[in-house]
């Protein structure tokens, strides 16, 4: 009768701990070079950080169904954090900022959307910086095939090609610009068309 309501509550606990466990590291990370650093301290600030990330790993799973990106989003004020310990309220604000980019709840007008691209700019720089595993990199043959099929239509066919060149700025993360977003609003029109000319094949 309350299966619904325990695994809602088990999910819950669940993400509870991971976002713990997340705090915990955190301020281990950036404690490390402070003296005289008590666990009991360790503990009572991952508490309250703990606290305070529950409030938007909520809505991340009501959004997403993915609380962990309230923990990544920790794990990369880790890294970044160049200590001293800066306080709660900066861990907050800081948090703040990040999910607000992660799991948008505030609607944009054009100027202040224009940063987007910014941020899609230095996104990209950044992945590109990340070492990428050798076995993510390696294709089946039935990928090669696929590539082929793909070379072939984009060189027989010039709109195709600059459909891939726009798919290769998505995957970097580069900005795109008017004629970018053009060929995307092109393909996107034509993919209902194509899905019923195939299922009619």
């Amino acid at each position: 009768m309350n299966e619904p309501q325990d695994k809602a509550t088990a999910v819950e606990e669940q993400w509870k701990r991971g976002l713990r466990f997340a705090c915990r590291r955190f301020i281990r990370n950036v404690l490390w070079h402070q003296p005289g650093v008590s666990s009991d301290w360790v503990e009572t600030l991952t508490e309250q950080l703990a606290s305070i990330a529950e409030d938007y790993a909520g809505f991340a799973d009501e959004m997403y169904g993915d609380w962990e990106i309230v923990s990544r989003a920790i794990e990369y004020l880790a890294v970044i954090h160049d200590g001293p310990w800066r306080g709660a309220d900066w861990f907050k604000t800081s948090l703040d900022v990040l999910m607000e980019l992660a799991v948008p709840n505030t609607g944009l007008d054009s100027d202040t959307a224009a940063f987007l691209p910014d941020l899609q700019r230095g996104i990209g720089q950044s992945l590109q910086a990340v070492p990428v595993d050798r076995h993510a990199m390696k294709l089946s043959d039935e990928d090669v095939s696929h590539v082929m099929t793909l070379r072939d239509a984009g060189g027989q066919f010039g709109l195709v090609s600059e459909l891939f060149d726009v798919c290769e700025k998505i995957l970097h993360g580069e900005p795109l610009d008017e004629s970018d977003q053009r060929i995307l609003k092109l393909a996107s029109n034509a993919a209902p068309f194509t899905r019923v000319a195939r299922k009619g094949n």
